[in-house]
């Protein structure tokens, strides 16, 4: 049998079996005498077996029948599931993982080495053959679902938006064209365009589950090597994100939780000194912001040390003056600097900045927003807020300082329009509150070219962090020269040194060939309004 263009599925196969094993493994740990958690794993480890023999992949089925064994022996009650026997499958399931490996990087799988590492992975258990399953006869039918590969969606995707920006261009060829006919016809198409699009987006979604399922276990083995005990809570994980941001959040994620492990949580002993619970918690929040996704990854321990930051800014030859002139936000954002860490001067706040300029970057180039939110002794709570997708959001064309930009219009709730000669706006009253504006022109560092204006009314981040949370919404006004027309805009992401530009995230091509920017609303609000966040 050529078995060759079967080992794509047999390697997605592996992985959801592998992803199943680990998931209960851990669940075990916790419960060990639990019967269906026992057989769910021999369903797992039997299938793998059945598969790799039928691949003729016998160091995998090797080793997936050694874990049977151990399995059968909890079963039969001839053994229990110890901390030592649970370790031996954790091992035995890391050694599966570097067989998976192999396969996918077409290295053998019958080194020497190998062989050896699969006869030792298991305890002193005699061998005992396999128990038979029980089996239906059921008709033959083709499944449900084809799995392809996912970069197959990456060119579908791409092919979308080079469509919409194609029809960008006879949209404006039609504004000067009487045809009724023709007009007609580019309806049709975008609206085919749009269809299509809505399809491949809604197949490159992928709940967050796919991305914290493996979260435990890297908890449980920095916690194991630090001597701290740890317990991650995750809510809201069957939110869907594209899966080109999801893959990306991966390192941000590890970055944060290594460091909260390392460098926030306490000791056992340090946590009852100050009247905590021995085991600390990190936890990460999902929510969603209308066309956003906020997450949320905090931690009570024992918080971030803001003059610890200063002293290190002051140490690696940041002017004194700045220095002292930075306020308790501008310090926290400061451990995103690359390089940038404390561990030598400041316990509280030891390495806590390593990796954040990964986090802040992976954030920047998809157009999301960062914040860093700290109390001494309570924790801190790290934010991050991304788009859905980064493919093609509706806009509203806007003008400030003579420049076109396109705003996201899923994060304007009201427009009202105003005249800048009778009205001095620093605040505006919107729904009986004052609400602070921001010059959108002022910030980005360009003159107003009118005497007219209107003010984008937007809600503020309200998120249910370690703080407290306001029931109430909370709006800010972004003051802009004029507004135009709505549309679909596809975006491209900005590359170096492109993606540095503050206040962008992206950029669109409209139908005319003229590149326009991406508007950043979160960004603008929080580098004008930064003391205005709650911190925590």
């Amino acid at each position: 049998m050529d078995t060759a263009k079967y080992k794509k599925l047999f390697l997605t196969e592996a992985a959801t079996h592998l992803e199943g094993i680990e998931r209960r493994l851990l669940d075990l740990e916790k419960e060990p005498s639990d019967e269906d958690l026992i057989d769910g794993l021999f369903r797992h480890y039997h299938s793998l077996k059945g598969m790799a023999a039928s691949m003729g992949y016998e160091p995998i089925k090797e080793l997936s029948h050694s874990q049977e064994d151990i399995l059968s022996g909890i079963r039969d009650n001839k053994t229990s599931a110890t901390a030592d026997v649970i370790s031996t499958l954790f091992n035995s399931l890391d050694r599966l993982k570097e067989l998976i490996e192999r396969l996918q990087k077409d290295k053998p799988l019958d080194d020497r080495k190998g062989e050896a590492r699969v006869k030792n992975t298991s305890p002193e258990t005699k061998p005992r053959p396999s128990p038979k399953l029980k089996t239906a006869l059921s008709p033959l039918r083709l499944p449900g679902m084809v799995k392809v590969d996912s970069s197959l969606f990456d060119d579908l995707l791409s092919t979308a938006g080079e469509l919409f920006m194609i029809l960008g261009t006879f949209k404006s060829l039609t504004q000067n064209i009487r045809s009724i006919e023709l007009k007609d016809g580019v309806h049709t198409l975008g609206k085919a365009v749009k269809k299509l699009h809505g399809s491949i987006f809604s197949a490159r979604m992928l709940p967050m589950e796919d991305l914290t399922a493996g979260l435990p276990r890297l908890v449980r083995d920095m916690t194991e090597k630090s001597g701290k005990s740890v317990s991650l809570k995750i809510k809201g994980a069957d939110i869907s994100l594209d899966r080109a941001i999801l893959e990306d959040l991966a390192s941000p994620l590890v970055h944060i939780i290594r460091n909260a492990i390392d460098h926030g949580i306490e000791t056992a002993e340090q946590r009852k000194a100050a009247g905590k619970p021995p085991v600390g918690t990190i936890t990460i929040h999902a929510y969603e912001k209308k066309q956003r996704v906020v997450i949320l990854i905090s931690d009570d321990g024992k918080g971030i040390n803001t003059e610890g930051i200063r002293s290190k800014l002051l140490e690696s030859g940041m002017n004194k003056a700045e220095a002292l002139a930075m306020n308790r936000h501008e310090l926290l954002m400061a451990i995103c600097r690359p390089g940038f860490s404390t561990a030598e001067s400041v316990t509280a706040t030891s390495g806590r900045g390593v990796g954040m300029d990964v986090v802040r970057d992976v954030v920047d180039a998809h157009g999301g927003a960062l914040s860093i939110d700290s109390a001494t002794g309570r924790g801190s709570t790290i934010t991050i807020e991304l788009p859905r997708t980064s493919s093609i959001i509706r806009t509203l064309m806007i003008v400030s300082g003579g420049q076109e930009i396109l705003a996201p219009i899923s994060l304007i709730e009201k427009i009202v329009e105003i005249d800048r000669e009778t009205q001095d706006i620093k605040d505006l009253q919107y729904n009986d509150k004052s609400i602070p504006v921001v010059d959108l022109a002022a910030e980005m560092g360009l003159a107003a070219e009118t005497s007219k204006g209107a003010v984008l009314i937007v809600e503020r981040d309200n998120k249910p962090g370690a703080g407290v949370r306001t029931k109430e919404k909370r709006h800010v006004g972004i003051l802009v020269d004029d507004f135009g027309l709505e549309m679909e805009a596809y975006v491209k992401s900005l590359k170096t040194p492109l993606m540095k530009i503050w206040g962008i995230s992206g950029v669109t091509i409209m139908g005319d060939g003229r590149p326009v920017f991406i508007l950043d609303i979160p960004q603008v609000i929080e580098r004008a309004l930064p003391l205005e966040r709650t911190l925590n």
